[in-house]
């Protein structure tokens, strides 16, 4: 059963100031009392712990410079833990440097060779499967002309297929799949999804806090080289994202989105769990019900007739509904000088556990926009894991069929 450990786990590495940047200033230093180099320890990683069991996936999250790539470096065995102790059982296949293990000067056919031999495969298996390997990087027609004149998303392609098709039982990969273009990283995050299916175990660094949402099993948020939260990926995620996109404030916001306090424009929008409550909410369970509360406000002498649009997207930027005024025929009206308060009611947010963003648009009746809020992000709990949307259904043992033989 393949599964990895990491138990208190530092990282130090010394940092060296003052270095000499010429001969000259090297052999002045050579004399009495002008040595003044300073040595100084930077702790990367700082008792850091965590447990991937057998046929589970786990995502590292953090801002560059976090710890990522060092933890996954010492995971390798690429780099020494200072302090702390590793365990990884199984066949390991990791992807963390670009090019990692390629001879510029051989072909990709021949890497391929060498970089499967490198992860213990026998030349007879490659050989076996380099159709596959090919044929899933994308680039038969380059695999013969040596790697040196490849691209950065061609070294991507082919390291990652090499890597997939050594039946790793663990698989490490680091944020080099981003030099790929949208539907090579399509293509992983399948292969990757289908990995997991099989049992392998995975350790995934990435930005893509979606994919980390949708596709691993517990996250842990590295900052500074600490872990700063660790457990389910929606939340873990959640409080990342809270940290790294700050609520813009609403003068702000009217400028960027092209508003004019002039004008007709929204007031503070207000997310609750019914119409008759002023209790805001930050989150809700998959299938409750939610009310925005949406006042528009009219400072101008003349009335304003338009609609109100409230669009619910996914955090990678994926339209997952639209709630359109203008569609369902209800008009905004707001006499001059006034303000009116308008409420959208979703009876079941049927959507599975996750974060979401909400932006609420003023439009007017020939469809030109006029105002935007900012984007209110709200986190769903429950629900299913997997997918979309939390559809309502149900199990049951049909009565009257017949035994189906096993």
């Amino acid at each position: 059963m393949s599964y990895v450990r990491a138990s208190g786990v530092w990282k130090r590495f010394i940092l060296q100031k003052d270095r000499a940047d010429s001969v000259g200033q090297l052999l002045l230093r050579m004399l009495p009392g002008r040595n003044r180099r300073t040595i100084e320890p930077f702790w990367a990683l700082r008792d850091v712990s965590f447990e991937v069991p057998h046929g589970t996936s786990l995502g590292l999250i953090g801002h560059n410079g976090a710890g990522k790539s060092t933890m996954l470096k010492v995971l390798t065995r690429t780099l020494q833990p200072t302090r702390g102790s590793l365990s990884l059982q199984g066949r390991v296949s990791a992807l963390i440097e670009l090019g990692a293990g390629f001879h510029p000067d051989f072909t990709g056919r021949e890497n391929i060779i060498l970089n499967a031999s490198i992860l213990g495969v026998r030349r007879r298996e490659v050989e076996q499967r380099m159709d596959d390997i090919i044929d899933f990087s994308g680039i038969r027609p380059f695999i013969d002309t040596p790697v040196k004149y490849y691209s950065s998303g061609m070294h991507a392609r082919l390291g990652f297929s090499v890597a997939i098709h050594v039946h790793p039982e663990i698989l490490i990969i680091d944020e080099v799949l981003a030099v790929g273009d949208a539907a090579f990283q399509r293509q992983c995050m399948d292969r990757i999804f289908r990995l997991k299916r099989d049992g392998v175990s995975i350790l995934l660094v990435s930005h893509d806090l979606a994919s980390v949402e949708r596709l691993m099993d517990q996250a842990v948020w590295l900052d500074h080289g600490q872990v700063r939260m660790a457990g389910d990926p929606r939340t873990v995620v959640a409080a990342y994202r809270a940290t790294t996109d700050p609520p813009r404030s609403q003068a702000a916001a009217s400028v960027s989105d092209g508003g004019s306090p002039t004008g007709p424009h929204l007031g503070r929008i207000l997310a609750v769990p019914h119409p008759g409550s002023a209790t805001p909410l930050s989150s809700l369970a998959s299938n409750d019900a939610l009310t925005v509360l949406i006042p528009v406000v009219n400072p101008s002498a003349h009335p304003f007739t338009g609609f109100i649009v409230a669009t619910i997207r996914r955090p990678d930027g994926l339209i997952v509904a639209e709630c359109s005024g203008a569609d369902d025929g209800v008009e905004v009206r707001v006499a001059p000088t006034s303000a009116r308060r308008h409420a959208l009611t979703l009876p079941h947010v049927a959507l599975a556990g996750g974060t979401y963003d909400i932006e609420i648009a003023l439009i007017d009746r020939g469809g030109q926009r006029i105002h935007a809020t900012p984007r209110m992000t709200i986190a769903v709990v429950g629900g299913p894991r997997g997918g979309l949307l939390a559809l309502p259904h149900e199990w049951c043992e049909p009565s009257g069929m017949q035994e189906v033989e096993p």
